[in-house]
């Protein structure tokens, strides 16, 4: 677009376009993508309502008012109402907007970030703080229990129904999967709003070795995730059961009639048999079982198993912050951060920073214990 037809003044660089390119830099992509285009597409236009098109025309004024916008959605009542939102998403939106701006100071389009100004930061709602121990993680007792109700789920199945346990199966290997890996369940099931993400395939996994293949966090593929010992008897048992025909079929495949029906061929008629039947007979892949999916397994697990967290059920990522706690306690920092794959061992620090502080109470007892 022509900067004379923008309105955009000559030598500026237009909002939208600079947004654009900002979304298509470094590695962003799925669901935190989608995050940013729409936080980034709000604020435009918000910015574009008061006359403001250029990036170089953003002042830490522009960004008060948007950090005094989000606080009025925050203090405005019922988070759940139209509108209202919490100080921890506040902060999120404006953090993402703040990463914009210093994408442009990075490239000389803004000498400084406005967003950090105190001025603009002094109108956003006290940044919330949670200590590390108060987020979910399945403790040993969880785990166990879990796991002990999903090996006599699937022993039944299987009793009942020999290879046609498929569901009862599927379920037993995701929980152990979870509850031993460390890996994320966006890793291993497929998530509809990122296509890359289509769920852990049997060529992804090799329990000689010990290790999955998964597209991580930081959108590498083919990253290495750990899987012990405890998680194998359960995956060999699903693969005999299921008896994937080729190395691209899903290891949890979804058991979700309309969504098997609608990955087949348009000539397939759905009357001639079970769905996975029909998939094999075509030589066609089925879909992954979804992260939204494998949540509900997990909550109708725990129901069964009368398993209550809090008034709540045992979380995909609570199982990854379990892995990482075992690991933490028992080998230390640095295992854990392997372990999890954490980047920047500063997370791993702050996630279980509690340990640290609990064990670092029992030494300096021991110091005051002589005196």
């Amino acid at each position: 677009m022509d900067a004379r037809d923008s309105g955009v003044p000559p030598g500026g660089h237009a909002l939208e376009s600079a947004i654009e390119e900002f979304l298509e830099s470094g590695n962003k992509a799925g669901n935190y993508r989608d995050a940013l285009e729409r936080v980034l597409g709000d604020w435009r236009e918000r910015l574009e309502r008061r006359g403001v098109r250029t990036v170089e025309a953003v002042t830490k004024r522009h960004m008060a008012e948007y950090a005094k916008a989000l606080s009025g959605r925050v203090t405005s009542g019922d988070r759940n109402a139209d509108g209202g939102i919490s100080a921890a998403t506040a902060w999120t939106y404006y953090d993402y907007v703040s990463a914009f701006l210093s994408y442009c100071v990075r490239w000389d389009w803004l000498e400084e970030n406005p967003a950090q100004k105190g001025v603009a930061l002094e109108e956003l709602p006290p940044r919330p703080k949670k200590r590390s121990g108060d987020q979910q993680f399945w403790s040993p007792d969880d785990r166990n229990r879990l796991l002990r109700y999903a090996d006599r789920r699937a022993h039944d199945a299987v009793e009942a129904k020999g290879s046609g346990a498929l569901e009862e199966l599927r379920d037993r290997a995701l929980v152990y999967v979870l509850a031993y890996s460390g890996v994320r369940g966006g890793e291993i099931l497929s998530d509809p709003r990122d296509d890359r993400r289509n769920g852990l395939r049997w060529g992804d996994v090799d329990l000689e070795n010990s290790q999955l293949l998964v597209l991580g966090k930081n959108q590498h593929a083919d990253e290495e995730v750990q899987l012990p010992r405890q998680a194998h008897s359960p995956i060999e048992r699903l693969e005999r059961a299921l008896d994937p025909p080729s190395a691209e079929w899903p290891v949890f495949v979804t058991n979700h009639a309309p969504s098997l029906y609608a990955t087949l061929p348009d000539d397939v008629d759905p009357s001639t048999g079970d769905p996975l039947t029909l998939h094999r007979e075509r030589g066609t892949v089925p879909p992954s079982l979804s992260t939204n999916g494998g949540r509900s397994v997990l909550k109708r697990l725990c129901e069964d198993a009368d398993i209550d967290v809090d008034g709540g059920y045992l979380k995909p990522h609570g199982a990854r912050r379990g892995v990482g706690e075992a690991v933490y306690r028992e080998h230390g920092a640095a295992a854990a951060q392997r372990v999890l794959r954490h980047a920047d061992p500063r997370t791993t620090s702050e996630m279980y920073a509690h340990i640290e502080a609990s064990e670092l109470a029992e030494e300096v007892s021991e110091v005051f214990e002589s005196e």
